[in-house]
């Protein structure tokens, strides 16, 4: 049976928006995508979850998930019934440098379903009782995250990284503590002080020919307020550590292993990102062939380099077999010393797959907003995309290897693990670590 030669696609190019500034002072970039008839959307405001009071960590958060359960003209959930009619439905998150708010719809459905976007993010009715809701459903869900292996080493990690006394290193949607401490008064507060049109960005895509755009957006024409961020600051480096933390009932450990890098502005990030691959984020990358293929201690280990706003950061991680998690860790952070340079072939099996999978993590109107959305949060233009994948083919293997060397250290990788303590900690020390315990 004779098969077609399966060949790479051919170059892609991330499209150019059409962008505008409202009279609210809300900058749009549209993107009219032919053919796509479900349109998506993302408001993104540059609200910060540092700027939270620390006695009511998770408001962000409550205050997101509450804001489309009824407005002043709509209350008692009809708001929500309404954008259904119009087959839309709103989705969200508060992440640390920003909160988005978006859905998708009908592209002809627009000029209706703009007006009730702009009715929720300008008149949220926040009724006691879907605060109270709301409220309830964090809490449900800090108490399922924290039976999580995974969510759990991941929190350690970024606590190890961070410290527990900056933001970055306590939970995003806050603690029982912290949600139970909300009141109404507060998310009103949040919103009235972090939610505007002034400093926020609609990012609009699908097939928008014969669309009026002015008069779609006219709704978000009168939206007031300052959506302002807090200055950003790298954090201060801290110490690497081996965290622990106790889960006397799994079968598994989880490892989380990184650390903080240079970010996409930065001449090695390019090559960051392709050492990134090689390294663990691949199938046939170092550490799952080592761990994986030869060892057979994991069912996968997966990580890579990932931007943040003004720094990056480089990250592994994995479950292991609870008897070889030592083991396996010393492995791992034995690979990424990387005494082996990197070779051309994987550099090149590296750049391709990641130009190449970039026309298929691109092809609906919903992931052209969503990367689109992640850069209006940290101030870059969509043409970053492009960019980026020109300076992906630049590299050599030997610059590769020499970026991974200087910005991904052993001595600055820190490591948190969830799993027995009571079997891990003695043979982590066995290996020549120093674990510590931490809640």
């Amino acid at each position: 049976m004779n098969r077609p030669p399966v060949e790479l696609a051919g170059a892609w190019q991330f499209p150019d928006p059409q962008i505008m500034t409202l009279d609210s002072g809300m900058q749009v970039w549209a993107f009219d995508l032919p053919g796509q008839h479900i349109a998506a959307m993302e408001v993104v405001m540059p609200t910060s979850l540092a700027s939270e009071p620390r006695s009511i960590e998770g408001v962000a958060t409550v205050a997101l998930h509450a804001v489309d359960e009824g407005t002043r003209a709509h209350p008692d959930g009809r708001i929500t019934e309404l954008l259904e009619l119009q087959g839309a439905a709103l989705h969200g998150g508060a992440a640390l440098t920003h909160t988005r708010l978006g859905g998708d719809a009908p592209a002809h459905r627009l000029p209706a379903v703009m007006g009730l976007l702009a009715e929720v993010l300008q008149e949220p009715e926040f009724a006691a009782a879907d605060i109270e809701h709301h409220v309830e459903m964090q809490v449900a869900a800090f108490d399922s995250r924290i039976a999580s292996p995974g969510w759990v080493a991941k929190q350690a990690l970024r606590q190890a990284i961070f410290g527990a006394d900056n933001r970055e290193g306590r939970p995003s949607a806050g603690t029982p503590q912290t949600l139970n401490a909300i009141e109404r008064d507060d998310v009103r507060a949040w919103h009235a002080s972090h939610w505007g049109g002034r400093g926020a960005t609609l990012v609009l895509a699908g097939d928008l020919d014969g669309i009026d755009l002015r008069s779609v957006l006219k709704p978000l024409e009168n939206w007031r307020g300052h959506s302002t961020p807090p200055e950003f600051h790298t954090p201060e480096p801290r110490a690497a550590q081996v965290a622990v933390v106790d889960m006397p009932d799994t079968v598994q450990a989880t490892i989380h292993a990184g650390c903080l890098t240079v970010g996409r502005r930065h001449p090695a990030w390019a090559a960051l990102k392709l050492a990134g691959h090689a390294m663990c984020g691949g199938f046939a990358s170092r550490l799952n062939l080592e761990l994986r293929e030869r060892r057979g201690y994991t069912y996968g280990v997966n990580g890579g380099a990932a931007a943040r706003r003004n720094d990056g950061q480089f990250f592994v991680g994995g479950s292991f077999r609870v008897d070889v998690a030592a083991d396996a860790l010393t492995r791992l952070l034995t690979g990424l010393e990387l005494h082996r340079p990197f070779d051309e072939e994987e550099i090149s099996d590296a750049r391709r797959y990641l130009v190449g999978i970039a026309p298929l993590a691109n092809e609906t109107a919903s992931d052209i907003v969503r990367q689109a959305a992640a850069l209006a949060a940290v101030d870059e233009p969509a043409s970053f995309v492009n960019e980026h994948f020109a300076a992906l083919e630049r590299p050599s293997a030997h610059e590769v290897t020499e970026a991974f060397r200087r910005h991904v250290r052993r001595d600055s990788i820190s490591v948190a693990i969830s799993g027995p303590a009571q079997v891990l900690i003695p043979e982590l020390q066995a290996a020549g670590l120093d674990p510590v315990i931490v809640s």
